[in-house]
């Protein structure tokens, strides 16, 4: 630490009048030349016998202590803080942030000094928040991970070695702007010539107070009821954003606009109409590139009842490519005693093709879903659909009843019974799973199992997870699957330790692969009949 920095920083709310340099080290032209003379005019610093003021030489207890003394004797007897008080200090306080920071000077110390000098106060403040995150207008995370797999059941010499690296940078540019990108490697550690770097997910975000502008990655919210735009269809993608508010005082409504510039453009209004504007009424336009063709919408939303008790939306689209074709989708949901009604339909007419539309075309589609709480925690839902061709032919003609018992909320232990028949086909699956049963105070059981009617297949699997020490998990999972050709069962066996915060270490061995991840009962099937040792290293940050 430096004698000018500590020194200099105790000029605090000093005026600088101009008095003969007293010390012969320090030049006419340096930045803190008015501070150090004036200083010493007051008596604060002395310097040394020499004559000099020693600015490049280490600062003593006792030293820092006598001036400290004084500087204190020397503050009680101000009144007032300058306006050019608060510059000098806003400057020092820049150029020497990091001693003030090991001296421990705080804002609260300089206040219990100061007293009354609340307009210095708050400029001071002001500095301190600017130089706490100065240094941290960017954000790094990511994640790395290593992953090693052998096959041992046969023995080959075959081992694969792959890792992916995902770092995320995000810049704060201002107090409404951002940017960011992410670059992704892979397959670094195996020396092979062909590993890949990728840069992706860049975007400028703006975030005005009437206008937001993203370009780059954008994830559109879906518009309607997803004629036109549905989310799911395409998802995040590379393209522009705009959201605004058009002229509030003739209420113009709110507009969106966004595009993946090569493919489509889609624009949107949306504003309330009504004696309470309790109707919700938007807007659509759309330039589709990749569907060679144009799109429009216009859909409603509103309640009905007199505590608003049912809620309904409808949606009608054109869309004009060789020929004009039409779709309309409607749904319906209200809750009586405890009852809840959702019904939604759709008809899509052949050669409705948007790009990012939600419905297939040449459909006619009916569905029918009833919620209700036999208790507190069991509830049940019974579904139906129908769907048809335009040619009047039925495609699709399914009911469902889903039981989910939840036991324990907190700790996600649940029970479920999910029965699945198409009339059409005349095909019926029924699947239960129990998940996150407590066996004792370290272990926890899962497990589930489905029957196909009637090809009178099953599948199942059973999952084991025990919390061997605070920093270590070790999960068995068993499965069968007769429908497979590959083998019968399998299981796997993995251990996790973490190291240390945000790293794990993972080593596991899995004898016949499962399409599925452990305690993931999903596609449940067995793809071969393999025995592979595998190992991963995770670092998160």
């Amino acid at each position: 630490m430096k004698k000018l920095a500590l020194v200099l920083v105790l000029v605090l709310a000093f005026a600088l009048p101009v008095f003969a340099n007293p010390f012969v080290d320090v030049p006419l032209n340096h930045w803190a030349y008015d501070s150090v003379q004036s200083l010493a005019a007051k008596g604060i610093i002395v310097g040394y016998p020499d004559g000099t003021f020693g600015g490049g030489k280490s600062l003593t207890r006792y030293e820092f202590a006598e001036a400290t003394a004084k500087a204190l004797a020397y503050v009680e007897g101000m009144d007032f803080a300058s306006a050019d008080d608060v510059a000098i200090l806003e400057k020092l306080a820049i150029e020497f942030a990091d001693e003030l920071a090991s001296l421990g000077v705080t804002v609260a110390d300089l206040e219990a000094t100061l007293g009354a000098n609340s307009e210095a106060i708050a400029a001071l403040e002001t500095t301190v928040a600017k130089l706490d995150t100065f240094f941290e207008p960017v954000v790094i995370s990511g994640t790395l991970t290593a992953d090693y797999t052998k096959p041992v059941v046969p023995m080959t010499p075959l081992a694969t070695l792959s890792d992916e690296a995902e770092i995320k940078i995000v810049a704060t540019i201002n107090d409404v702007t951002t940017a960011g990108i992410t670059v992704t490697a892979t397959d670094v550690l195996s020396g092979a010539p062909a590993y890949a770097v990728a840069w992706s997910g860049f975007f400028i975000d703006y975030q005005g107070a009437d206008l937001q502008l993203r370009v780059g990655e954008v994830a559109p919210a879906d518009i309607g009821l997803g004629l036109v735009y549905d989310f799911d269809e395409i998802e995040e993608f590379d393209g522009f954003l705009a959201t605004w508010v058009w002229d509030t005082e003739n209420d113009l409504g709110n507009w969106t606009l966004f595009g993946d510039v090569e493919d489509f453009y889609v624009a949107n209004v949306a504003f309330a109409l009504g004696d309470e504007d309790d109707v919700a009424v938007g807007v659509t336009g759309s330039y589709d590139v990749l569907a060679s063709g144009y799109a429009g919408s216009l859909d409603l939303a509103f309640n009905l009842g007199d505590e608003d008790e049912a809620a309904v939306a409808v949606e009608a689209g054109v869309f004009y490519g060789t020929a004009l074709t039409y779709a309309g989708a409607l749904t319906f949901s209200t809750t009586v005693d405890d009852l809840g009604l959702a019904i939604d339909a759709h008809y899509v007419q052949t050669g409705f093709i948007p790009t990012n539309s939600g419905f297939d075309p040449n459909t006619f589609g009916v569905g029918v879903e009833a919620t209700y709480p036999l208790t507190d925690e069991l509830g049940v839902t019974l579904s139906w659909d129908y769907d048809m061709d335009t040619a009047m032919a039925v495609t699709g003609h399914d009911v469902g009843v889903d039981l989910l018992y939840t036991v324990d909320a907190d700790t996600s232990e649940t029970a479920e019974l999910n029965v699945d028949y198409s009339l059409f086909t005349g095909i019926a699956s029924a699947q239960g799973t129990y998940m996150n049963y407590p066996l004792a105070d370290d272990y926890l059981l899962s497990g589930t199992a489905k029957y196909d009617y009637p090809a009178g297949t099953y599948a199942g699997a059973a999952t084991l997870e025990y919390a061997m020490a605070t920093d270590m998990a070790l999960t068995v999972e068993g499965r069968v699957d007769s429908d497979s050709v590959a083998a019968f069962w399998s299981a796997e066996v993995q251990l996790v330790y973490t190291l240390d915060t945000n790293t794990a270490l993972t080593v596991g061995y899995e004898q016949n692969t499962w399409s599925d991840d452990l305690k993931d009962y999903d596609a449940m099937t067995i793809d071969d009949a393999l025995g592979t040792l595998t190992a991963g290293l995770e670092v998160t940050f």
